[in-house]
């Protein structure tokens, strides 16, 4: 550790967190392709051309807020309720940073939840560093600190918005499922009133990059989002919810610098903050450019035309050992996920410029 200050500290535990996500690779395949030639979707019902009705599910990252104040600046979507799932951050801290934030910039009626403390199943977690970074907002100045927010259990969160709400729901989901999954335990009926689930996660023919924070780990196939909780993403793949997939394969694939956030500033406030989290980013990796695995995720809910999509049906690995959190293809099986494996990384790139930069 360099220096012993609170300010070094954090840009320590950051430098450390952001060099280590940077270099996951893309590896070579891990299963078998699909025969099926991928499709550029259609938007599902209640998405692109009309309002989205969007609950926000995601671990307290950096690029998960990102993917949120994107969300937010959009005019098409309407979030309705945030969550913080188990995973990068502490849930019950890092809402409240979420609702501070909010708060100062004036957007408001928005529903709060804070998920449980660990996963379903399991201990499979994220460095304890890189949640103390998370807990100090990702170095970001904190707002409010004074004031505390009501937030109520995330799941429950979830399962009040779904069976409320006039048209059924998107979620959004850039974390560990376990809220969803603890959701859909709560209520089964909910996924009757899901639009459809965005997730950011899995590696499908790409290794993962468990390895990358875990350097004594032997585990070389798993990602982050599904590996923290593999039960949760397990009860969630076989809810027959109707899931978007964006894994490694596609996340890989698309950065952003800082062109790019220059651009995001000449919109709103919300589209600002997006554009001071990533230059944060730039300067701690001392990079030109950053990967954006949920902000890519959250443009694609937007326009799922911006990634060839291939139905496929994967099983996630709950037993402990090297292969923990796995995204495993199964062939010639009924598919259980549109699987985002072909990104336009260049109309990606320009949709995020433009939606920034004009929204609020």
């Amino acid at each position: 550790m360099c220096g012993d200050s609170g300010s070094n500290r954090l840009r320590w535990f950051t430098q450390c967190m952001l060099t280590a996500l940077l270099v996951a690779g893309c590896g070579s395949p891990s299963g078998p392709r699909s025969t099926e030639a991928p499709v550029r979707l259609e938007a599902p019902t209640g998405t692109q051309g009309s309002e989205i009705q969007v609950v926000f599910d995601d671990d307290g990252s950096p690029d998960g807020t990102t993917a949120l104040f994107y969300l937010l600046s959009h005019p098409q979507v309407t979030v309705l309720g945030v969550g913080i799932s188990y995973g990068e951050a502490h849930p019950e801290e890092y809402i409240q940073h979420i609702a501070r934030k909010l708060d100062e910039l004036g957007i408001h009626g928005i529903a709060f939840g804070a998920g449980q403390d660990s996963p379903l199943a399991g201990n499979n977690e994220f460095p304890e560093w890189m949640r103390q970074a998370a807990g100090e907002f990702w170095g970001h100045p904190i707002p409010n600190a004074g004031k505390t927010y009501p937030a109520e259990d995330a799941a429950e969160l979830i399962v009040s918005i779904a069976n409320r709400s006039s048209q059924p729901v998107t979620l959004f989901v850039s974390g560990p499922s376990t809220n969803l999954a603890q959701a859909l335990r709560l209520d089964p009926s909910i996924r009757d009133k899901i639009a459809a689930v965005y997730v950011m996660g899995g590696a499908v023919h790409v290794r993962g990059n468990i390895d990358d924070l875990l350097p004594d780990t032997d585990n070389n196939v798993a990602e982050w989002n599904i590996y923290a909780d593999p039960q949760a993403a397990k009860e969630v793949f076989e809810s027959g919810l109707e899931i978007y997939l964006v894994p490694l394969d596609a996340t890989n694939q698309v950065s952003v610098g800082r062109e790019d956030t220059g651009v995001w500033r000449q919109g709103g406030a919300s589209a600002k903050f997006a554009a001071d989290i990533y230059e944060a980013l730039f300067d701690a990796w001392d990079a030109e450019e950053a990967p954006v695995w949920d902000l890519m995720t959250a443009a694609i809910m937007v326009r799922p035309d911006l990634c060839a999509f291939e139905p496929l049906h994967l099983e996630v690995t709950t037993t402990e050992g090297d292969s923990s959190g796995q995204t495993v293809l199964v062939a010639n099986e009924e598919p259980n996920a549109h699987v985002c494996l072909e990104p336009d990384v260049d109309l990606i790139r320009q949709s995020l410029r433009d939606d920034f930069s004009t929204g609020r």
